[in-house]
């Protein structure tokens, strides 16, 4: 699957990655636009209630909820 498909908590099932679409990317930004996190998003997981993105860079953030990250598409 790919992350442009993913809508809602429930398009991925427990444990299942999402990967950026061919020629795509995607940056993470705090929720208030304050900064952008190092790295660009490797893929996102789906654990329990939350989608998680993880980074090249190593980190993850939640993408849902409080308090989560803001996905921000970059085309190559």
């Amino acid at each position: 699957m790919f992350i442009g498909g993913v809508r809602q908590i429930e398009d991925l099932a427990e444990g299942e990655t999402a990967t950026p679409e061919p020629d795509m990317g995607y940056e993470l930004r705090t929720a208030n636009g304050d900064r952008f996190e190092r790295g660009t998003v490797e893929h996102l997981v789906r654990r329990g209630d939350t989608i998680i993105a993880k980074t090249t860079a190593g980190e993850e953030f939640s993408v849902v909820g409080r308090n989560s990250h803001v996905l921000v598409p970059l085309s190559f």
